[in-house]
C-alpha cells in the first residue's frame, strides 16, 4: 500500500510539469466492463447515451459485460462470467459454470473543478453473492494522469482489510453477514450486506501518454483475494493454482483503436496476464452528418392557376420528398396538409420541411396565404397540428429559428378533421407492403453456453384494407442454428408461459412468428382504441384490445389491455396446445424532466400469476433510449426459481442516428437474465404506446432542438 502513495505523489509532480498536449484523456474500461483501471473502479463515467461491450479473458476466467450510461452519472451494467476452474453440475466439467449478475454506479460532481469527482457503486447486487461488493471511490484529473483511491467492502476485502471506517455511525456495520437468503441463488437485493464488515483500500493512476493517439498506462493497488472472489464450492484442488496471488500490484496499457474499439492488456495479482477487448459507441448525438434540406419544386406550368392544380402540384411535389401527401384544404388564406412519412421521428422537422415545400408551391401559384397547418397520420389517426407562419418560411425572410418556434402553434389531432379537407388523392386498397430480410436469432444465456442462435429468412409483409384496418405477418425460415445443442429443459413447476421457448426455437423450420389484425381508431379526441387478433408471438395467439387515454397538455398518459389467449404449438404454424388463459393490465406512465420516463403496470401475467411491472427509462435528445424493469407478482421466490422475480435491461437505438440519411425506425435490444414464466407479458405489435407517438405538446416542444431545422 505504501507503494500506492508514493506513486500518486510521484505522478502529482509529473503532471505539474508536464508540456505536452494530449490527443484522449476520456475515461476507459476496467476489466469488469466498469470505467477504471485494470481490476478496480475509478470515479469517473462516460457521456449519458453511451453503450459498450467488454470481453475478458485470462487463465482464471471468461468475463463479458454489457454496459450502459443513461446518464453521464449513472452507469448500469450486466456480466457474464465463466471461471476456468469451477465444475458445473450439468456435465462436471470444468470452466462450464455460468454466473451472471448486476453492476451500479452513481457519480457525484462539483461544480468546482478543482475538487475531485467521487462515486458510490454496488457491484453483484441482486445476483448469487459470488460478486457482491460495494465501494466509495474518488478521482482527480490532472494535466497528464489520473489518480483515484477508493474504499471497499464485500469481495474487496482481501488479506489487509481493517475495521469497517462506517462503524462509528452505526456499530451494525462491523460485521458482515456471511449468508444471505439469495447467496448462491440470485435474484433479490443484498442489502443486509451493503457496506457492511471489513473494509480495504484500492486505487491506483491512469497516465496519459503523450503523442501515442491515446495510449495509456494503469497502475493500481488490487485488494482482491481471488481465493474468495467467487463460489468456494465445487472448485477442483488441482486447479486452486490459478487464483494464487503474488503481487498487490497491476499495470497494463490501454489503446484506443479508433473511437469505437479498445484493445487493453495487463499483469494482474504479478503471475497472470489479462486481455480486454471493449467495444463502444455514444449515441448521445447524431453520428453523421444529414444533408441539409433542399427539395427540387417542380410546378406545372397552367395560366388558369386553379385550386385543383395548386394541389396536384402540391401532391406531386411533397410526395417525391416522401412526405406523402394524404389530404388537403385551402380556403380563407390558410392551406391544411395531412402528410405521412416514415422518414422522420422528428414531427417539428417533416411539418417544416413539408410547409416550406407548401409555401414555395403556393407562391409560385400566386396563391395568398398566412397560415400552413400541418398533421401526421398513423394508422388513420390524426396524431396532431403544428400551425406555422407563411412568411416566416421564406428563405429571403431569414427568420431566426428561436422567432418561427414562438410564433408556431401545435394542438392535438382531430379524428374527423382531415375526413373534411376539399382534396382528398385517391388511395388503393388494400396497399400491400412486403420486405424479405435476413434475421439473426438469439438465445442468450443458457447454463450451458453464453450463446445459441442461428441465421433465418423473414418475410415481413403490412397490408392495409384501409386507414384503420390492418394485417401485419412475420414468416420466417430457418436456414442455420445451433439450437438442437441445447439440452437444458424448462425446471420450472409454473406454467411454462417461457422457459418452454428452447423447444420452439428447437422445432422451428418454416415458420409464422406473427400474423396479426387489428383494427385502429380514436373514438374521442386524445382517446385511442385497438381490437386485435391471430398468433400475437411464437407462443401465444387469440384475440383482445387496448386503451389509451394521451392528452395532448400532460405529460401523463393511462391506458388498459385485455387479452384471451391459447399457447401455440411449438412448431408455430396453425395448432394450439391446451393451455389458454387471459392477461390483462391496467398501466400508467409519467414523462419526467430530461427524459425520463415511469411506467407501471397492474395486472394478470400469462402464468396466471398477479402483480406489477416498473418501468424506468431514460431518452436522450437523439432519440435513444435505455431502460430497466422488474416485475413482482404474487409468486413466491421458490416458485419463480432462480432469479427469485423477473427483471432486465433494454435499450432503443434511433436507425438515422449512424445513417447519412432520415430513417423511421429503431433498432431494440432486450435482455432478461434468465427466461422464467413468473411475470410474463404478451407481446404483441402495434402496441398503442409506440403508434401514439409526436402526440402531445410536450413530445413536439423537444424536438425544436433537433439541429437539422432549417
Amino acid at each position: 500500500m505504501k507503494f500506492f502513495f508514493l506513486l500518486i505523489f510521484s505522478a502529482s509532480i509529473i503532471a505539474d510539469y508536464s508540456d505536452y498536449t494530449y490527443s484522449d484523456k476520456t475515461s476507459s474500461y476496467n476489466s469488469f466492463g466498469q470505467v477504471g483501471l485494470i481490476q478496480t473502479p475509478t470515479a469517473n463515467s462516460k457521456d449519458e447515451g453511451t453503450i459498450a461491450i467488454t470481453l475478458n479473458r485470462n487463465d482464471i476466467w471468461k468475463f463479458g459485460t454489457l454496459t450502459v450510461s443513461p446518464f453521464n452519472w449513472l452507469e448500469a451494467s450486466y456480466f457474464y462470467y465463466r471461471p476456468s476452474d469451477l465444475i458445473w453440475a450439468g456435465d462436471n466439467i470444468p470452466g462450464h459454470e455460468l454466473d451472471k449478475g448486476f453492476n451500479v454506479k452513481f457519480k457525484f460532481s462539483s461544480k468546482n473543478k478543482n475538487l475531485p469527482e467521487v462515486a458510490v457503486g454496488l457491484d453483484d447486487f441482486a445476483g448469487t453473492g459470488y460478486f457482491t461488493r460495494e465501494y466509495i471511490v474518488t478521482t482527480k484529473e490532472f494535466r497528464s494522469m489520473k489518480a483515484s483511491l477508493g474504499v471497499g467492502w464485500g469481495k474487496y476485502a482481501g488479506n489487509n482489510s481493517y475495521k469497517n471506517p462506517l462503524s462509528f455511525i452505526a456499530s451494525s456495520t462491523i460485521n458482515r453477514p456471511q449468508t444471505s437468503d439469495n447467496y448462491g441463488k440470485g435474484g433479490t437485493l443484498s442489502y443486509d450486506k451493503w457496506f457492511r464488515g471489513n473494509a480495504s483500500l484500492f486505487g491506483g493512476v491512469e497516465f496519459f501518454i503523450p503523442k501515442t493517439n491515446g495510449l495509456k498506462l494503469k497502475v493500481e493497488y488490487d485488494p482482491y483475494d481471488y481465493f474468495d472472489f467467487s463460489s468456494m464450492e465445487n472448485r477442483p484442488d488441482a486447479l486452486y493454482d490459478l487464483r494464487k496471488k503474488d503481487s498487490n500490484i497491476n499495470f497494463g496499457l490501454s489503446y484506443p483503436i479508433n473511437k469505437y474499439i479498445t484493445l487493453e492488456t495487463s499483469y494482474i495479482k504479478g503471475n497472470t496476464f489479462n486481455l480486454s477487448l471493449i467495444i463502444g459507441l455514444t449515441f448521445n448525438n447524431n453520428t453523421s452528418s444529414k444533408p441539409k434540406f433542399e427539395p427540387n419544386i417542380k410546378t406545372v406550368e397552367n395560366k388558369t392557376k386553379s385550386k385543383l392544380v395548386f394541389y396536384e402540384d402540391l401532391l406531386s411535389n411533397l410526395n417525391s420528398n416522401r412526405l406523402l401527401l394524404q389530404t388537403a384544404s385551402l380556403s380563407n388564406k390558410k392551406v391544411d396538409i395531412l402528410i405521412s412519412s416514415a422518414d422522420h421521428r422528428n414531427a417539428i422537422r417533416s411539418s417544416s420541411y413539408a410547409a416550406q415545400i407548401s409555401n414555395t408551391i403556393a407562391n409560385l401559384h400566386d396563391i395568398d396565404i398566412n397560415l400552413i397547418n400541418i398533421s401526421h397520420i398513423n394508422a388513420g389517426i390524426e396524431l396532431n397540428n403544428i400551425t406555422y407562419v407563411a412568411s416566416h418560411l421564406d428563405k429571403d425572410s431569414f427568420t431566426p429559428l428561436e422567432v418561427k418556434r414562438l410564433y408556431t402553434q401545435t394542438s392535438p389531432g382531430n379524428s374527423d378533421n382531415y375526413k373534411k379537407h376539399e382534396f382528398k388523392p385517391n388511395v388503393i386498397f388494400p396497399a400491400i407492403f412486403t420486405q424479405v430480410n435476413p434475421a439473426i436469432v438469439s438465445y442468450i444465456g443458457n447454463p450451458e453456453r453464453f450463446y445459441f442462435g442461428g441465421l433465418d429468412l423473414q418475410t415481413l409483409t403490412e397490408i392495409q384494407f384501409s386507414r384503420n384496418l390492418l394485417l401485419t405477418s412475420e414468416i420466417n425460415y430457418s436456414i442455420y442454428n445451433n439450437f438442437q445443442d441445447t439440452v437444458s429443459g424448462p425446471g420450472s413447476k409454473m406454467e411454462h408461459v417461457r422457459t418452454d421457448k428452447v423447444q420452439y426455437l428447437k422445432e422451428a423450420n418454416l415458420y409464422i412468428k406473427r400474423l396479426q389484425l387489428d383494427y385502429i381508431w380514436s373514438p374521442y379526441e386524445n382517446i385511442y382504441a385497438k381490437i386485435s387478433g391471430g398468433l400475437f408471438e411464437s407462443m401465444f395467439g387469440g384475440f383482445g384490445g387496448q386503451v389509451l387515454y394521451k392528452p395532448f397538455n400532460n405529460n401523463f398518459t393511462l391506458g388498459a389491455e385485455s387479452f384471451y389467449v391459447r399457447q401455440r404449438d411449438y412448431k408455430q404454424l396453425f395448432d394450439f396446445r391446451d393451455y389458454r388463459t387471459s392477461t390483462s393490465h391496467i398501466n400508467a406512465s409519467y414523462l419526467f424532466p430530461m427524459g425520463v420516463e415511469a411506467n407501471l403496470s397492474f395486472g394478470r401475467y400469462l402464468a396466471k400469476d398477479d402483480g406489477y411491472t416498473l418501468d424506468i427509462s431514460r431518452s436522450t435528445k437523439s432519440g435513444f433510449k435505455a431502460g430497466i424493469y422488474f416485475s413482482r407478482t404474487n409468486v413466491s421466490a421458490e416458485l419463480f426459481g432462480e432469479g427469485s422475480f423477473d427483471k432486465g435491461f433494454y435499450w432503443q437505438i434511433p436507425l438515422d442516428i449512424l445513417s447519412s440519411d432520415y430513417r423511421g425506425g429503431y433498432s431494440a435490444f432486450k435482455l432478461s437474465p434468465l427466461t422464467r414464466d413468473g411475470g410474463a407479458k404478451l407481446m404483441f405489435e402495434k402496441d398503442l404506446r409506440g403508434m401514439i407517438f409526436n402526440s402531445t405538446s410536450n413530445e413536439l416542444n423537444t424536438q425544436w432542438n433537433d439541429g437539422y431545422l432549417n
